[in-house]
């Protein structure tokens, strides 16, 4: 894997390539994006030299100057805010994955690329293109997502490739892309048992993202299920429940991990913009973030940073016993959070349950606990969305 990343960033940085292909994960960058990316631009990779005719293209490849296509995953991160992702980092590190050959955002230029190449896009664990990506919609050739399809922001070209399905991770779509790909050359499981450490990471991906199939969260599909019975019949392990246990504690902890971490950092962690709302996720709950130094001054300068009105902060702890709660902050927009706030607490399709409590630390934000724990920052995004259609002041 190492190699890849080095020889491609290579490649990329000297120009020597014939086609590009960017596989880009969503801005949160968690572990399933990261993931997602990586492993999918790391078979498109494997599966190009696999079927690239080598009769009709060996006088060519002999020529001077003959160059091959690249693919190349991209974290939709900053370089510096990397180890912000904590279980990103472990995992990859634990993979072999050199953080210097890695290629964040801020990295590459993806205006000049697109004017100066033959440059296609492939969206990988979100379909909706963040406001600094929206000139990118011509280019994406392909899109794999698990969340619910939104159609009201689909401008890509009618022969964009999509594979969306509603599952507890983009890695278990991912890994059946691979697995159906691969079999249309008869190579079925060669890349998995080829790379390892792919294997590997979709597997640490999908058990995260499931919580390992746990009931009281009840993300993981059938399909997930498959998936990881596959991904496990390749890794052979000793004992299938004792290797998702174990994984799932070390990479909570990891993602857990933020007691370093100040306000500011932490709201870079895992954060999407919906409109002008801020939505930032936190392994920790609101109200534990909200005891960090400066906590809501972090929020409003993030807020002028990402040019933003509003945020909502969820919070998340799975051990011991699972716990969500929330909060809505405007420090130039009482009206609207307050609008927010009830839209949310009246939401029936979903309903999230939310409870008002006054938090200990008399904070000016509006404070929730949500009672309905199956339910993650993935539906709320829909339900903002609709908030900022219909809002009027």
């Amino acid at each position: 894997m190492d190699q890849f990343l080095a020889t491609t960033a290579h490649k990329l940085r000297t120009n020597d390539y014939s086609e590009l292909t960017i596989v880009l994960g969503n801005e949160s960058c968690d572990l399933d994006s990261a993931v997602s990316a990586i492993v999918y631009a790391m078979f498109l990779s494997w599966q190009y030299e696999q079927i690239k005719c080598k009769v009709c293209t060996k006088t060519q490849r002999d020529e001077k100057g003959y160059k091959d296509n690249i693919f190349v995953p991209v974290l939709d991160v900053a370089r510096s805010d990397y180890n912000l992702k904590t279980e990103v980092a472990y995992c990859l590190r634990e993979n072999g994955a050199s953080d210097e050959n890695l290629l964040f955002r801020n990295d590459i230029d993806m205006k000049t690329l697109l004017a100066s190449n033959k440059t296609k896009i492939i969206l990988v664990d979100h379909h909706i293109l963040s406001k600094r990506y929206n000139y990118l919609s011509p280019y994406v050739t392909e899109i794999i997502d698990h969340r619910p399809i939104d159609r009201k922001e689909w401008t890509y070209k009618d022969d964009t490739r999509s594979t969306i399905e509603t599952v507890g991770s983009c890695a278990t779509l991912v890994a059946q892309r691979i697995k159906d790909l691969s079999s249309l050359i008869k190579k079925d499981v060669d890349f998995f048992t080829a790379f390892p450490e792919c294997t590997d990471l979709l597997h640490c991906a999908v058990v995260l993202d499931t919580v390992n199939f746990c009931k009281e969260v009840n993300k993981g599909t059938a399909h997930d299920k498959e998936i990881v019975l596959f991904l496990e019949s390749i890794i052979k392990p000793d004992d299938n429940e004792l290797l998702r246990k174990s994984k799932l504690d070390r990479l909570v902890a990891a993602r857990s991990d933020v007691t370093h971490l100040t306000a500011s950092e932490l709201l870079k962690k895992d954060v999407k913009v919906v409109g002008d709302v801020l939505v930032p996720s936190f392994p920790v709950p609101v109200k534990e973030f909200l005891k960090k130094p400066g906590a809501l001054l972090a929020v409003a300068e993030a807020l002028v940073e990402r040019d933003c009105t509003l945020a909502l902060l969820l919070g998340m702890r799975l051990c011991p016993g699972l716990q969500r709660d929330a909060a809505v902050y405007a420090p130039n927009a009482r009206r609207k959070a307050e609008k927010l706030a009830k839209h949310l607490q009246d939401c029936v399709s979903p309903s999230f349950q939310l409870v008002v409590e006054d938090s200990e630390l008399k904070l000016d934000c509006l404070y929730f606990s949500q009672a309905n724990l199956l339910l993650t920052r993935k539906q709320y995004m829909p339900v903002l969305a609709e908030f900022l259609q219909h809002y009027k002041d």
